[in-house]
């Protein structure tokens, strides 16, 4: 009797480690590049998403401003800057238009899962995640590199203020 029970509760174990395990591998988006990422894997950064289409005139005009704020984030421990096409293009499209465009950040595959913003109703749309993985804002219309770093700026002296 005490084999089964032992048996029994080994089996239960192993099936909710199982569980969790495959969970915690479970992917919210990849990347064209085929990166797999979890929205938790930004935890602690300001992320910044960037909903854009190639019939928007708008959003290719900011491309190379988003580009310079990539530049900036990459060289920051607590910014991400991500895409995403609002039309879900396939991979290949997708590969062939950030090459078209020389789109130097990060593009979503598909529309993202479990995301804390939505798909906006207008172009181009860039949303602001804070570190604690809440959305703080949601901008609309064309964007540049400066305007995108004096939010950042402004977060993180009202960040530092909250924690004195």
């Amino acid at each position: 009797m005490f084999k089964k029970l032992l048996f029994i509760s080994f089996g239960f174990a192993a099936a909710v480690a199982g569980f969790y395990l495959s969970m915690s591998l479970k992917s919210d988006f990849t990347t064209v590049d085929g990166e797999s990422y979890q929205w938790q894997d930004f935890e602690g950064q300001y992320l910044v998403v960037n909903y854009f289409a190639e019939w928007c005139a708008p959003c290719l005009k900011e491309i190379p401003e988003l580009n310079e704020f990539e530049r900036f984030a990459s060289t920051e421990t607590d910014v991400a800057l991500l895409a995403v096409n609002f039309d879900n293009l396939p991979d290949p499209e997708l590969m062939a238009l950030k090459q078209k465009y020389q789109i130097e950040f990060t593009v979503i595959s598909g529309l993202p899962e479990n995301a804390v913003f939505t798909k906006p109703k207008s172009l181009p749309t860039t949303f602001i995640i804070g570190p604690d993985g809440v959305l703080i804002k949601q901008l609309q219309g064309e964007q540049s590199n400066a305007s995108l770093q004096n939010i950042i700026i402004q977060l993180r002296q009202r960040q530092s203020e909250q924690s004195i």
